[in-house]
C-alpha cells in the first residue's frame, strides 16, 4: 500500500495532488481536474516537497512508496469474472470467440479467472459479453471494475472471418492492454477489490511505454519492494527487469549498476519460477544484453508458444532477427504480428520493418511507413535516423535536413554515440551502411 513515512502528515488535498502527479499528470491537468488554479497547485506543490523532504516532481513521486507485506491488508489475488448478458448461442462463432479468448486471458498467468459471480462475490474486473446478430455476428465486450457500474473500457468485434483464434488473439490482447492501462490511472486504497500489485504494476506497465529516465526511477521505487525479502511477485520481477534492461539499451544511469540488477533478477527468477513465462522473459533480456542472442532467442520462441498474445516477446524476438540479419524470419514475424496484433501496439513492429525495408534498398516504401510512424509518434528517434538515410540515399537534402532539425528539437544533445549505442547488436556492416549515410547529421569539423 501507500505510505506516509515523514512525522508530517500530508493534507487530503495534497494527498490528491500526490496521487495525480504519480499518473504523470502536469500542472495544468492537475488543474482541470481539481478545478483550481495554477499558482495554487504550485502552492501546494511546494508545501508537498518540504513535507516530503524532496525537492522536484519525481523525487516527489517515488518519496514514501512501499509495498505492505501484511497479509491481511487487502486482497493478494486479481480475480476476474467473464459473463455472458443474456444468450450467445452456443456452436456460433460468437460463442466460440468468446470462449478462446477466455482461453487467451488465462494464458497471461495473471489472473484468477471464473465465468460466473457466484464463485467470486467480490472480483477486481467483470468482463461482461453480449453477442447481436445480422449479417455478420457481433461480439460485444465491457470491462467493469469490481461489483461497481465503473465502466473502464468495451469494444464490438465484428466477427467476418473463419480464423476464430486470430481474432482471440487480437481481441485478448487489446482487452489486457485496455485494463492494464485503465488501472494505471486508477487510484489505490486498501478496501479496493483490486490488489497493490496490479496498481503499481500497472502504472509501471504504462510507463515504460513512455522509455523516458524519470519512468525508470518510478519503476524502481515501486517494483523493488514486490520482489524483495519475502516478497516474489513474478509479473513485478519482469517489469521490473524490462525497466532495467530499457535503461541499459538507453544508457541510463550507472551501466554497470543496471547490469548487475539484472543479472541479480535474472538469478532470481530462475530460482523462484524457472518454467514461469515471465521468468523466461527476465532470461531473455538478460541474454541480450550479454551479447547471447541464440539463447535470448530459445527463451522468446518459449514465450511466444506458451502466450502467443505476450507482444514484447514478439517485438523483441522481431528485433534480433532484424538486426542479425534474419530478414526472412524478421518478415514473416512481422506480418504474422500486423495479422494478430492491435494497432495499438505495433510501433515496435513498423520500426522494425521499416528498417528491413532500408536494408532491402525499398527506400520509396521505407519512407512511406516511417512518414506514418512519425506521424503518430514524432519523437521515435530510430525511425527518423531511418527518414535521414532514406533521404540522404534518394538525394533529398533539403527533407533529410528538415527531418535533421526535428531530430534535434526532440533531441538537442544527439550525439554520435548514442546512435552508435542505439545501433548495439547490428551486424558491422549494416551498422558501417547506415552510419555513411548520416554524413549531415554529425558533420566532421
Amino acid at each position: 500500500m501507500l505510505e506516509q513515512t515523514k512525522k508530517q502528515e500530508l493534507t487530503s488535498r495534497q494527498k490528491e495532488i500526490l496521487s495525480l502527479l504519480r499518473k504523470g499528470l502536469t500542472n495544468n491537468e492537475i488543474c482541470k481536474a481539481l478545478n483550481i488554479s495554477a499558482n495554487t497547485v504550485k502552492v501546494h506543490l511546494a508545501n508537498i516537497y518540504k513535507i516530503l523532504e524532496v525537492t522536484n516532481r519525481t523525487e516527489a513521486v517515488t518519496s514514501g512508496m512501499s509495498f505492505s507485506n501484511d497479509k491481511e491488508d487487502g486482497p493478494k489475488d486479481l480475480n476476474i469474472v467473464f459473463h455472458i448478458k443474456g444468450e450467445i448461442p452456443e456452436n456460433t462463432k460468437a460463442y466460440n470467440l468468446y470462449l478462446t479468448i477466455v482461453e487467451a486471458i488465462h494464458q497471461f498467468r495473471i489472473f484468477r479467472i471464473t465465468e460466473t459471480k457466484d464463485a467470486c462475490p467480490n472480483p477486481g474486473f467483470q468482463i461482461e459479453v453480449s453477442a447481436s446478430e445480422d449479417k455478420e455476428e457481433t461480439l460485444h465486450i465491457s470491462a467493469i471494475i469490481g461489483n461497481s457500474s465503473e465502466l473502464l473500457w468495451t469494444t464490438s468485434i465484428k466477427i467476418n472471418t473463419d480464423e476464430i483464434s486470430v481474432l482471440a488473439q487480437k481481441s485478448a490482447i487489446q482487452l489486457f492492454r485496455s485494463i492494464a492501462f485503465a488501472s494505471a490511472k486508477l487510484q489505490y486504497s486498501p478496501e479496493s477489490p483490486i490488489p497493490y500489485w496490479w496498481y503499481a504494476t500497472t502504472l509501471c506497465f504504462a510507463r515504460i511505454e513512455n522509455r523516458c529516465q524519470d519512468s525508470f526511477e518510478i519503476c524502481k521505487q515501486l517494483l523493488t519492494p514486490l520482489v524483495s525479502g519475502d516478497s516474489y511477485n513474478e509479473f513485478a520481477l519482469y517489469l521490473l527487469s524490462k525497466a532495467y534492461y530499457i535503461a541499459i539499451i538507453e544508457n541510463w544511469g550507472d551501466a554497470k549498476e543496471n547490469f548487475e540488477a539484472l543479472n541479480l533478477y535474472a538469478r532470481k527468477a530462475m530460482h523462484n519460477a524457472p518454467y514461469s513465462l515471465y521468468s523466461q522473459m527476465v532470461m531473455a533480456l538478460y541474454n541480450i544484453t550479454i551479447g547471447n542472442k541464440a539463447e535470448a532467442v530459445a527463451y522468446l520462441r518459449q514465450v511466444i508458444e506458451a502466450n502467443p498474445q505476450f507482444v514484447t516477446a514478439r517485438s523483441i524476438l522481431t528485433q534480433i532477427y532484424m538486426l542479425t540479419g534474419q530478414d526472412t524470419l524478421a518478415m514473416e514475424l512481422i506480418d504474422d504480428n500486423l495479422k494478430c496484433v492491435p494497432e495499438s501496439a505495433l510501433q515496435a513492429t513498423y520500426q522494425a520493418r521499416a528498417f528491413i525495408l532500408l536494408m532491402q534498398d525499398k527506400y520509396s516504401e521505407c519512407k512511406k511507413l516511417a512518414n506514418q510512424i512519425l506521424l503518430f509518434t514524432p519523437k521515435a528517434m530510430a525511425v527518423r535516423l531511418i527518414m535521414i538515410v532514406c533521404c540522404n540515399i534518394m538525394g533529398e537534402t533539403a527533407e533529410s535536413e528538415e527531418h535533421i532539425k526535428k531530430l534535434h528539437e526532440h533531441y538537442p544533445n544527439l550525439t554520435k554515440k548514442d546512435v552508435e549505442q542505439l545501433l548495439k547488436g547490428v551486424a558491422e556492416s549494416r551498422k558501417t551502411f547506415f552510419m555513411s549515410h548520416l554524413h549531415n547529421l554529425f558533420p566532421t569539423k
